[in-house]
């Protein structure tokens, strides 16, 4: 059982810095092969000041503290990717550098056929640095058997 002290906790926020390389990477890794995520003239030309970044490229931030299962003492052997959520606010483009924070929302104990389990609900939120505008909120459902 995850403690419920947890509950409104918010972890260091981290800092990444938005290369084309890992646009391109991602992109290519899920075969999407728009041009905006290649081609600076085409993205420039379509009025962006850089490639941009694909919608679900910021999975690759799925929270702001590497130590977050760590610290809420999840077992990774008892730990089940429940699902996630999008929202964004503003376009992110390669040179872009994204400030971003984890928060837990709510722990919710459940009994399922395979007996008690929790559901960690988290939220990161990521912010340009230079313009300090919100890019998205990322929410995840972790599900955690006892």
């Amino acid at each position: 059982m995850i403690d419920r002290k947890f509950i409104g906790r918010e972890f260091a926020p981290q800092e990444q810095t938005i290369s084309r390389w890992k646009v391109s990477q991602f992109a290519n890794a899920i075969r999407d092969f728009n041009p905006l995520y290649y081609d600076v003239d085409e993205a420039k030309n379509q009025g962006f000041k850089d490639v941009i970044v694909p919608p679900t490229f910021f999975t690759t931030i799925a929270l702001s503290d590497p130590k977050f299962f760590t610290k809420l003492k999840i077992d990774f052997r008892k730990l089940l990717d429940g699902g996630r959520e999008f929202k964004y606010y503003s376009q992110c483009c390669a040179g872009d550098t994204i400030i971003y924070q984890t928060r837990v929302e709510n722990i919710v104990e459940k009994q399922g056929k395979r007996g008690p389990f929790d559901i960690v609900s988290s939220i990161t939120t990521g912010r340009n640095k230079e313009t300090n505008e919100k890019v998205f909120d990322q929410i995840h459902n972790w599900v955690v058997f006892h």
